[in-house]
């Protein structure tokens, strides 16, 4: 295999030109293929006519993996099955035709407009409480499902922030953004939010 450095030439198809081009190795900032992020600072080739990265050797996989493992965190919750069921109604009901990844992008939504929100911690707090007055019946044990799923560092900052000044555990946190989900796609359902939630679901696909 060869290794390439800065500056080195090369030759490669290029997408945007639609032809044959003359490349040169630099280092650029990638873009992830889901478009969720980018790897910076990884020698690429580019082409010396449109600018454009044309090429990825095979000596930068590395560090754009690395790049994209340390981009994603973590969140792990078990919550009692009805709240699963309640997130998987509220992403049919917003697009029916919504890949099981919508899910996530529908509860990353709600955390990222309940921390962008000035009256968010007031809606979380009202939601923590109807979660503590509903399916709260005692002889009856509900199973519990794993909910876990990987985030942008940036919305994982953001959900720890609105634990700290709601002062909820992750878990109850959790439970109570489906509530607000529940509450404003199910309950009373909002226009405006519907439609940037559709909107949201066709750019997911």
């Amino acid at each position: 295999m060869k290794l390439f450095i800065d500056g080195d030439q090369g030759r490669a198809i290029c997408d945007h030109c639609k032809k044959m081009v003359s490349l040169t190795f630099k280092r650029r900032d990638v873009p992830f293929s889901d478009k969720k992020g980018f790897a910076h600072d990884i020698l690429v080739g580019v082409c010396d006519e449109c600018d454009q990265v044309v090429s990825i050797p095979a000596q930068s996989t590395p560090s754009i993996s690395e790049s994209r493992r340390k981009a994603l965190r973590s969140i792990e919750v078990r919550l009692p099955a009805i709240y699963l069921d309640m997130l998987d109604l509220a992403a049919f009901t917003v697009e029916p035709d919504s890949t099981p990844d919508f899910r996530k992008d529908l509860l990353c939504y709600y955390i990222h407009d309940l921390a962008q929100d000035p009256k968010g911690i007031q809606r979380l707090l009202s939601a923590h409480k109807l979660s503590l007055v509903s399916y709260a019946v005692n002889t009856v044990k509900i199973p519990s499902r794993r909910l876990s799923m990987k985030v942008p560092d940036k919305l994982k900052a953001e959900l720890r922030r609105l634990e700290d000044e709601s002062e909820l555990n992750t878990t109850d946190l959790m439970k109570s953004v489906v509530f607000d989900i529940q509450r404003e796609v199910l309950q009373k359902p909002k226009p405006v939010k519907i439609k940037a939630l559709r909107y949201l679901a066709l750019v997911a696909g």
